[in-house]
């Protein structure tokens, strides 16, 4: 009894609200019932209005550096990724596929009169490409896969042809569908992150001794490691008839595939697009590209192309082209 006499007075006379009057009163009750009477009261009392203790809960940054996730290998390729994943999400967003640009400036120094044209083509013109694609349905065999559609038009101008009216000496067009799928697999040191198997067409519109087009089937990979990415492409050429074939040859200029290979450096992005037909008669060609940033809306972009199939009206002619200009998205 005298135990729990000194507990509940040291408890009543420790709390910061108790008062020296209450704690009198009951000691001056003699009656033992009664006087643990009135220290149960008051210490029921001290209870309700007593601020419980603060117990702090780890900080949201403790908790999520508790156990950190080792940063992706694929870095670079991780971001175009996730960006595209972003924009799919937005209705009012189209997702950039290859780079969109346009070069006011370029200079070949090949004749391009051949085929001919009801005007003299002049050695400048300006260059630009429009790209985009977009998921037209998600998940349709299950996680991490899409059914996808883009679009590639290249378009060559003679904006300084004025005596001819500045005409478009070349317009090729270029959709694509197929299937998309994202993966996670590791190989020689490398990260592949996606594939895609594709039906595409190409064809400029034109008619007569300017038409060009072809359809293929294509499979390509794309992986990458840190700030390097690239991607591998095949196709096979669905065969044509005879009569309609614009161009039979078309493949021994721009081969069954291309390789494409990009690094984004701190200062800009350097890409390389390189074909081959891989033959005895060896036929092939090579675009480098660099795009360094300007402001957060574009980029300053430089082009050289070297070798044949730069557009599908030039397919069975090398080209050696140089171009400057700026560029909403590259490959990276």
């Amino acid at each position: 009894m005298k135990r729990a006499y000194w507990i509940l007075t040291s408890a009543v006379c420790l709390s910061p609200l108790a008062h020296a009057a209450d704690w009198q009163e009951c000691v001056s009750i003699t009656e033992n019932n009664a006087r643990l009477a009135c220290y149960d009261k008051l210490a029921r009392s001290q209870a309700t209005t007593a601020t419980p203790p603060q117990v702090t809960p780890a900080s949201t940054e403790a908790q999520t550096t508790a156990q950190p996730t080792p940063p992706a290998t694929d870095q670079a390729l991780n971001n175009r990724i996730v960006n595209e994943e972003i924009a799919s999400g937005n209705p009012f967003s189209l997702r950039s596929f290859k780079p969109t640009y346009i070069l006011p400036i370029t200079y070949t120094t090949n004749r391009l009169d051949n085929p001919v044209y009801d005007f003299k083509p002049q050695h400048a013109e300006a260059k630009y490409q429009i790209s985009f694609q977009f998921n037209w349905w998600d998940q349709p065999l299950g996680p991490n896969t899409a059914f996808y559609f883009g679009y590639t038009q290249l378009s060559l101008w003679q904006l300084y042809n004025s005596s001819a009216s500045s005409p478009f000496r070349e317009t090729d067009y270029e959709p694509e569908v197929g299937l998309d799928l994202t993966t996670d697999t590791h190989f020689a040191g490398l990260d592949f992150r996606k594939v895609r198997a594709s039906f595409i067409h190409q064809s400029n519109g034109q008619g007569g001794l300017r038409s060009r087009s072809w359809n293929r089937l294509a499979l390509q990979t794309a992986f990458g490691r840190g700030n390097f990415a690239g991607a591998l492409r095949g196709w096979y050429r669905i065969p044509e008839s005879r009569e309609t074939d614009d161009n039979p040859d078309i493949t021994n200029y721009l081969g069954y595939g291309d390789l494409i290979l990009a690094y984004k450096f701190p200062t800009g992005t350097l890409s390389a697009t390189l074909r081959n037909n891989l033959k005895s008669d060896n036929r092939g060609s090579i675009e480098i590209d660099y795009s360094f940033p300007l402001n957060k809306h574009i980029k300053g972009y430089v082009q050289y192309f070297n070798g044949y199939g730069e557009s599908l009206i030039d397919y069975n002619r090398s080209i050696n082209r140089i171009g400057i200009g700026i560029a909403l998205t590259d490959w990276l």
